[in-house]
Protein backbone atom coordinates (compact mmCIF):
# COMPACT_ATOMS: atom_id res chain seq x y z
CA UNK A 1 0.00 0.00 0.00
CA UNK A 2 1.70 3.67 -0.88
CA UNK A 3 0.83 6.65 1.55
CA UNK A 4 -0.10 9.42 -0.25
CA UNK A 5 1.10 12.78 1.98
CA UNK A 6 -0.21 16.01 1.81
CA UNK A 7 0.93 19.25 2.45
CA UNK A 8 -2.17 20.43 4.42
CA UNK A 9 -2.57 16.99 6.41
CA UNK A 10 -0.32 14.78 8.06
CA UNK A 11 0.46 11.77 6.08
CA UNK A 12 -2.15 9.09 5.55
CA UNK A 13 -1.41 6.27 8.13
CA UNK A 14 -2.87 3.11 8.60
CA UNK A 15 -2.31 -0.57 9.82
CA UNK A 16 -3.68 -2.21 6.77
CA UNK A 17 -2.74 -5.45 5.09
CA UNK A 18 -0.53 -4.40 1.84
CA UNK A 19 -2.70 -6.20 -0.78
CA UNK A 20 -6.93 -5.85 -1.01
CA UNK A 21 -8.55 -9.64 -0.83
CA UNK A 22 -10.94 -10.27 -3.81
CA UNK A 23 -12.30 -13.13 -5.10
CA UNK A 24 -13.17 -12.89 -9.01
CA UNK A 25 -16.61 -12.30 -10.59
CA UNK A 26 -19.31 -9.84 -11.14
CA UNK A 27 -22.13 -9.70 -13.71
CA UNK A 28 -24.24 -7.17 -15.56
CA UNK A 29 -27.75 -5.67 -14.57
CA UNK A 30 -30.39 -2.99 -14.91
CA UNK A 31 -31.60 -0.33 -11.97
CA UNK A 32 -33.68 2.68 -11.78
CA UNK A 33 -32.11 6.26 -12.89
CA UNK A 34 -32.99 8.78 -10.40
CA UNK A 35 -33.24 12.35 -12.16
CA UNK A 36 -33.58 15.61 -10.90
CA UNK A 37 -34.74 19.61 -11.54
CA UNK A 38 -33.79 22.78 -10.07
CA UNK A 39 -34.27 26.18 -10.39
CA UNK A 40 -30.28 28.12 -11.27
CA UNK A 41 -29.20 31.20 -10.53
CA UNK A 42 -25.90 33.38 -11.84
CA UNK A 43 -23.37 35.52 -10.72
CA UNK A 44 -21.42 36.77 -13.86
CA UNK A 45 -18.84 39.32 -12.65
CA UNK A 46 -20.64 40.95 -10.14
CA UNK A 47 -24.31 40.35 -11.29
CA UNK A 48 -27.19 38.16 -9.96
CA UNK A 49 -29.75 37.21 -12.27
CA UNK A 50 -31.83 33.99 -13.18
CA UNK A 51 -29.32 31.35 -15.02
CA UNK A 52 -31.58 32.15 -18.22
CA UNK A 53 -31.06 36.15 -18.18
CA UNK A 54 -26.88 35.73 -17.89
CA UNK A 55 -25.37 35.97 -21.01
CA UNK A 56 -21.57 35.06 -21.99
CA UNK A 57 -19.08 35.63 -25.15
CA UNK A 58 -19.60 32.51 -27.21
CA UNK A 59 -15.63 33.13 -27.59
CA UNK A 60 -15.09 32.79 -24.19
CA UNK A 61 -12.66 30.05 -23.93
CA UNK A 62 -14.31 28.30 -21.43
CA UNK A 63 -16.80 27.60 -24.01
CA UNK A 64 -14.81 26.97 -27.07
CA UNK A 65 -12.47 24.73 -25.23
CA UNK A 66 -13.65 23.54 -21.67
CA UNK A 67 -10.86 25.75 -20.66
CA UNK A 68 -11.90 26.74 -17.23
CA UNK A 69 -11.93 25.14 -13.82
CA UNK A 70 -14.73 25.32 -10.90
CA UNK A 71 -15.56 23.97 -7.61
CA UNK A 72 -18.99 22.58 -6.73
CA UNK A 73 -20.06 23.20 -2.75
CA UNK A 74 -23.49 23.24 -1.00
CA UNK A 75 -24.82 24.54 2.67
CA UNK A 76 -26.33 23.20 5.38
CA UNK A 77 -28.28 25.35 7.45
CA UNK A 78 -27.81 27.66 4.87
CA UNK A 79 -24.10 27.65 5.60
CA UNK A 80 -21.71 26.40 3.00
CA UNK A 81 -19.88 23.18 3.82
CA UNK A 82 -15.73 24.14 4.01
CA UNK A 83 -15.82 26.72 1.61
CA UNK A 84 -12.70 27.37 2.20
CA UNK A 85 -11.37 23.79 1.24
CA UNK A 86 -12.58 24.14 -1.59
CA UNK A 87 -11.44 27.53 -2.81
CA UNK A 88 -7.96 26.23 -1.89
CA UNK A 89 -8.18 23.37 -4.47
CA UNK A 90 -9.98 25.67 -6.82
CA UNK A 91 -6.22 27.94 -6.60
CA UNK A 92 -4.90 25.00 -7.16
CA UNK A 93 -6.57 23.88 -10.41
CA UNK A 94 -5.93 27.77 -11.71
CA UNK A 95 -2.13 27.15 -10.54
CA UNK A 96 -1.87 24.12 -12.60
CA UNK A 97 -3.33 25.59 -16.06
CA UNK A 98 -1.71 28.68 -15.34
CA UNK A 99 -5.31 31.03 -15.15
CA UNK A 100 -5.29 33.96 -12.81
CA UNK A 101 -8.00 34.15 -10.27
CA UNK A 102 -9.87 37.33 -11.39
CA UNK A 103 -10.21 38.76 -7.94
CA UNK A 104 -8.45 38.60 -4.83
CA UNK A 105 -9.10 35.68 -2.76
CA UNK A 106 -10.94 37.45 -0.06
CA UNK A 107 -13.38 38.92 -2.86
CA UNK A 108 -13.83 35.83 -3.65
CA UNK A 109 -15.39 33.94 -0.61
CA UNK A 110 -17.20 37.20 -0.44
CA UNK A 111 -19.01 37.14 -3.63
CA UNK A 112 -19.75 33.69 -2.82
CA UNK A 113 -20.96 34.06 -0.20
CA UNK A 114 -23.22 37.40 -1.34
CA UNK A 115 -24.68 35.00 -4.32
CA UNK A 116 -25.85 31.93 -1.33
CA UNK A 117 -27.88 34.93 0.42
CA UNK A 118 -28.89 36.62 -2.60
CA UNK A 119 -31.19 34.24 -4.36
CA UNK A 120 -34.96 33.65 -3.78
CA UNK A 121 -34.36 30.20 -2.70
CA UNK A 122 -35.90 28.47 0.43
CA UNK A 123 -33.61 25.61 2.09
CA UNK A 124 -30.68 24.68 1.34
CA UNK A 125 -28.58 25.02 -2.17
CA UNK A 126 -25.50 23.98 -4.14
CA UNK A 127 -22.97 26.06 -5.76
CA UNK A 128 -21.03 26.33 -8.61
CA UNK A 129 -18.15 28.35 -8.84
CA UNK A 130 -16.44 28.44 -11.95
CA UNK A 131 -13.62 30.86 -13.57
CA UNK A 132 -13.05 30.41 -17.34
CA UNK A 133 -9.95 31.66 -19.49
CA UNK A 134 -12.49 34.43 -20.81
CA UNK A 135 -12.75 35.95 -24.47
CA UNK A 136 -10.21 35.27 -26.77
CA UNK A 137 -9.57 34.41 -30.39
CA UNK A 138 -10.42 31.13 -31.82
CA UNK A 139 -7.25 29.42 -31.43
CA UNK A 140 -4.77 27.72 -28.53
CA UNK A 141 -2.94 30.82 -27.23
CA UNK A 142 -4.02 31.64 -23.91
CA UNK A 143 -2.24 34.81 -23.81
CA UNK A 144 -4.59 35.96 -26.09
CA UNK A 145 -7.16 35.92 -22.86
CA UNK A 146 -6.74 38.75 -20.86
CA UNK A 147 -9.65 38.99 -18.85
CA UNK A 148 -10.82 35.44 -17.02
CA UNK A 149 -14.81 35.62 -16.16
CA UNK A 150 -16.40 34.57 -12.47
CA UNK A 151 -19.17 32.48 -12.96
CA UNK A 152 -21.27 31.96 -9.50
CA UNK A 153 -23.99 29.15 -10.12
CA UNK A 154 -26.39 28.75 -6.88
CA UNK A 155 -29.01 26.02 -7.95
CA UNK A 156 -32.13 24.56 -5.89
CA UNK A 157 -31.08 21.33 -3.83
CA UNK A 158 -34.62 19.22 -5.01
CA UNK A 159 -35.39 16.79 -2.85
CA UNK A 160 -33.81 13.92 -5.39
CA UNK A 161 -31.05 16.26 -5.58
CA UNK A 162 -29.64 13.88 -2.79
CA UNK A 163 -30.28 10.04 -2.54
CA UNK A 164 -32.62 9.46 0.57
CA UNK A 165 -29.76 6.96 1.23
CA UNK A 166 -27.35 9.44 2.42
CA UNK A 167 -28.88 9.90 5.55
CA UNK A 168 -28.05 7.58 8.62
CA UNK A 169 -31.41 7.78 9.59
CA UNK A 170 -32.66 6.08 6.37
CA UNK A 171 -33.93 2.70 6.30
CA UNK A 172 -30.66 1.53 5.19
CA UNK A 173 -31.10 0.71 1.34
CA UNK A 174 -27.97 1.48 -1.20
CA UNK A 175 -27.51 2.96 -5.13
CA UNK A 176 -26.89 1.34 -7.80
CA UNK A 177 -23.75 1.70 -9.81
CA UNK A 178 -21.70 0.22 -12.87
CA UNK A 179 -18.41 -0.15 -14.09
CA UNK A 180 -17.93 2.08 -16.50
CA UNK A 181 -16.16 0.88 -20.07
CA UNK A 182 -14.42 4.40 -20.46
CA UNK A 183 -11.23 4.63 -18.47
CA UNK A 184 -10.31 7.39 -16.81
CA UNK A 185 -7.85 10.58 -17.80
CA UNK A 186 -4.36 9.39 -17.62
CA UNK A 187 -2.62 11.99 -14.84
CA UNK A 188 -0.01 12.00 -17.65
CA UNK A 189 -2.14 13.69 -20.30
CA UNK A 190 -5.26 15.80 -18.68
CA UNK A 191 -4.29 15.36 -14.47
CA UNK A 192 -8.42 14.31 -12.83
CA UNK A 193 -6.65 16.26 -9.87
CA UNK A 194 -7.87 19.67 -12.32
CA UNK A 195 -11.18 20.06 -11.49
CA UNK A 196 -11.96 21.53 -15.38
CA UNK A 197 -14.79 22.36 -17.31
CA UNK A 198 -13.41 19.78 -19.37
CA UNK A 199 -15.75 17.06 -18.67
CA UNK A 200 -16.42 14.81 -21.55
CA UNK A 201 -14.55 11.95 -19.59
CA UNK A 202 -17.17 11.94 -17.36
CA UNK A 203 -20.02 12.69 -19.22
CA UNK A 204 -18.98 9.18 -21.45
CA UNK A 205 -18.79 7.20 -17.99
CA UNK A 206 -22.01 8.69 -17.26
CA UNK A 207 -23.83 7.79 -20.02
CA UNK A 208 -23.14 3.78 -19.01
CA UNK A 209 -24.61 4.61 -15.73
CA UNK A 210 -27.76 5.78 -17.80
CA UNK A 211 -27.79 2.82 -20.20
CA UNK A 212 -27.93 0.57 -17.24
CA UNK A 213 -30.47 2.71 -15.01
CA UNK A 214 -27.80 3.08 -11.76
CA UNK A 215 -26.96 6.02 -10.71
CA UNK A 216 -23.34 6.16 -10.76
CA UNK A 217 -20.71 5.38 -12.93
CA UNK A 218 -17.02 3.91 -11.38
CA UNK A 219 -13.71 4.54 -13.94
CA UNK A 220 -10.63 2.19 -14.03
CA UNK A 221 -7.41 4.01 -14.37
CA UNK A 222 -4.50 2.84 -17.26
CA UNK A 223 -3.63 0.14 -14.94
CA UNK A 224 -6.82 -1.31 -14.51
CA UNK A 225 -7.46 -0.35 -11.12
CA UNK A 226 -10.29 1.28 -9.28
CA UNK A 227 -10.30 4.75 -10.15
CA UNK A 228 -13.46 7.22 -8.74
CA UNK A 229 -17.19 8.02 -9.84
CA UNK A 230 -17.55 9.84 -12.27
CA UNK A 231 -18.71 12.57 -9.74
CA UNK A 232 -17.56 11.25 -6.56
CA UNK A 233 -14.87 9.04 -4.71
CA UNK A 234 -15.56 5.51 -4.21
CA UNK A 235 -14.48 3.63 -0.62
CA UNK A 236 -14.94 -0.57 -0.58
CA UNK A 237 -14.55 -2.13 3.00
CA UNK A 238 -13.52 -5.49 3.61
CA UNK A 239 -13.28 -7.71 7.10
CA UNK A 240 -13.44 -3.94 9.18
CA UNK A 241 -11.16 -2.44 7.02
CA UNK A 242 -11.88 0.26 4.63
CA UNK A 243 -9.78 1.58 1.40
CA UNK A 244 -10.19 3.73 -1.11
CA UNK A 245 -8.16 4.13 -4.31
CA UNK A 246 -4.31 5.98 -3.91
CA UNK A 247 -4.60 9.56 -4.65
CA UNK A 248 -2.20 9.93 -7.52
CA UNK A 249 -4.86 9.84 -10.65
CA UNK A 250 -8.32 10.86 -9.62
CA UNK A 251 -9.47 14.12 -7.92
CA UNK A 252 -9.06 13.64 -3.67
CA UNK A 253 -12.52 14.62 -2.97
CA UNK A 254 -13.27 17.18 -0.20
CA UNK A 255 -15.38 14.22 1.52
CA UNK A 256 -13.14 11.81 1.06
CA UNK A 257 -10.52 14.39 2.80
CA UNK A 258 -12.64 14.76 5.47
CA UNK A 259 -13.62 11.06 6.21
CA UNK A 260 -9.72 10.40 6.43
CA UNK A 261 -9.76 13.11 9.26
CA UNK A 262 -12.57 11.47 11.24
CA UNK A 263 -11.77 8.20 10.78
CA UNK A 264 -8.41 8.54 11.94
CA UNK A 265 -9.81 10.54 15.52
CA UNK A 266 -12.81 7.94 15.44
CA UNK A 267 -9.73 5.31 15.56
CA UNK A 268 -11.39 3.42 11.98
CA UNK A 269 -8.48 1.93 9.55
CA UNK A 270 -8.99 3.62 6.55
CA UNK A 271 -6.32 3.50 4.09
CA UNK A 272 -5.56 3.95 -0.15
CA UNK A 273 -4.43 1.34 -2.21
CA UNK A 274 -4.75 -0.10 -5.67
CA UNK A 275 -8.39 -1.87 -5.47
CA UNK A 276 -9.26 -4.31 -8.55
CA UNK A 277 -12.73 -3.84 -9.88
CA UNK A 278 -13.07 -7.52 -8.91
CA UNK A 279 -12.60 -6.49 -5.28
CA UNK A 280 -16.14 -4.72 -5.62
CA UNK A 281 -17.53 -8.09 -5.61
CA UNK A 282 -16.53 -9.54 -2.57
CA UNK A 283 -16.64 -6.28 -0.38
CA UNK A 284 -18.57 -6.72 2.83
CA UNK A 285 -19.86 -2.45 2.24
CA UNK A 286 -19.03 -0.12 -0.63
CA UNK A 287 -20.20 3.28 -0.52
CA UNK A 288 -19.58 6.72 -2.29
CA UNK A 289 -19.06 10.37 -1.49
CA UNK A 290 -19.29 13.85 -2.84
CA UNK A 291 -19.83 17.28 -1.88
CA UNK A 292 -23.44 17.05 -2.59
CA UNK A 293 -24.67 13.97 -1.67
CA UNK A 294 -22.19 13.10 1.02
CA UNK A 295 -21.91 9.48 2.24
CA UNK A 296 -24.15 7.13 0.19
CA UNK A 297 -23.92 3.48 0.64
CA UNK A 298 -23.83 0.75 -2.87
CA UNK A 299 -26.33 -1.54 -2.86
CA UNK A 300 -25.02 -3.45 -6.15
CA UNK A 301 -22.25 -3.19 -8.92
CA UNK A 302 -23.35 -4.51 -12.03
CA UNK A 303 -26.72 -5.82 -10.74
CA UNK A 304 -24.58 -7.95 -8.26
CA UNK A 305 -25.69 -7.63 -4.53
CA UNK A 306 -22.69 -6.10 -2.40
CA UNK A 307 -22.91 -7.79 1.01
CA UNK A 308 -26.33 -8.04 2.02
CA UNK A 309 -27.69 -5.46 -0.37
CA UNK A 310 -28.22 -3.00 2.76
CA UNK A 311 -26.18 -0.45 3.93
CA UNK A 312 -23.42 -1.81 6.71
CA UNK A 313 -22.26 -0.56 9.67
CA UNK A 314 -19.24 0.66 8.44
CA UNK A 315 -20.89 2.76 6.46
CA UNK A 316 -23.29 4.09 8.75
CA UNK A 317 -20.29 4.64 10.67
CA UNK A 318 -18.89 6.89 8.27
CA UNK A 319 -22.06 8.80 8.11
CA UNK A 320 -22.78 9.32 11.61
CA UNK A 321 -19.36 10.63 11.58
CA UNK A 322 -19.68 12.90 8.54
CA UNK A 323 -23.01 14.11 9.71
CA UNK A 324 -21.37 15.40 13.11
CA UNK A 325 -18.38 16.80 10.87
CA UNK A 326 -21.57 18.95 9.29
CA UNK A 327 -23.46 20.07 12.30
CA UNK A 328 -19.84 21.52 13.74
CA UNK A 329 -19.29 23.13 10.82
CA UNK A 330 -22.15 24.21 9.74
CA UNK A 331 -24.90 24.42 12.56
CA UNK A 332 -27.89 26.46 12.50
CA UNK A 333 -25.90 28.78 15.36
CA UNK A 334 -23.43 30.11 13.07
CA UNK A 335 -26.25 30.82 10.65
CA UNK A 336 -26.43 34.31 10.55
CA UNK A 337 -22.11 34.58 10.31
CA UNK A 338 -22.06 32.66 7.28
CA UNK A 339 -24.24 33.22 4.66
CA UNK A 340 -27.49 34.87 6.03
CA UNK A 341 -30.91 34.14 4.02
CA UNK A 342 -32.14 37.19 1.72
CA UNK A 343 -34.84 39.20 3.23
CA UNK A 344 -38.35 37.83 4.08
CA UNK A 345 -36.97 34.37 2.81
CA UNK A 346 -38.78 31.59 4.39
CA UNK A 347 -36.89 28.24 5.56
CA UNK A 348 -37.86 25.60 2.94
CA UNK A 349 -37.52 22.26 3.35
CA UNK A 350 -33.77 20.42 3.57
CA UNK A 351 -33.09 18.34 1.16
CA UNK A 352 -32.23 14.29 2.15
CA UNK A 353 -28.31 14.98 2.82
CA UNK A 354 -26.50 14.07 6.20
CA UNK A 355 -28.57 15.24 8.58
CA UNK A 356 -32.32 13.51 7.13
CA UNK A 357 -34.03 11.32 5.34
CA UNK A 358 -36.52 12.41 2.92
CA UNK A 359 -38.01 8.49 2.74
CA UNK A 360 -38.54 5.88 4.96
CA UNK A 361 -38.35 3.14 2.61
CA UNK A 362 -34.37 3.89 1.43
Amino acid sequence: MVIMPRSSQQARVSLLPREFPVVRGGEEGSFTLMSSSHRVFVNLNGTISPAEEARISPMDHGFLYGDSVYETVRTYFRNPFLLGRHLDRLQRSLDRIFLPLPLRRKDLEAEVLRSLSGVPIDGDVGARIVISRGVGPIGLDVTKCPSPNLIIYVFDLAPDAVPPQASPRSGGGGISVVISKTRRNSPRALDPAIKSGNFLNNILAFKDAQDAGAHEALLLNAEGYLAEGTTSNIFVAKNDLVWTPNAFGILDGITRGVLFEEAAEAGLALGETNIPPEALFSADEVFITSSIKGVVPVASVNGKTIGSGTRGPITRRFQELYAARVERECGERKEASAAPRAPGRKAGKQPAGPLESTSKDS
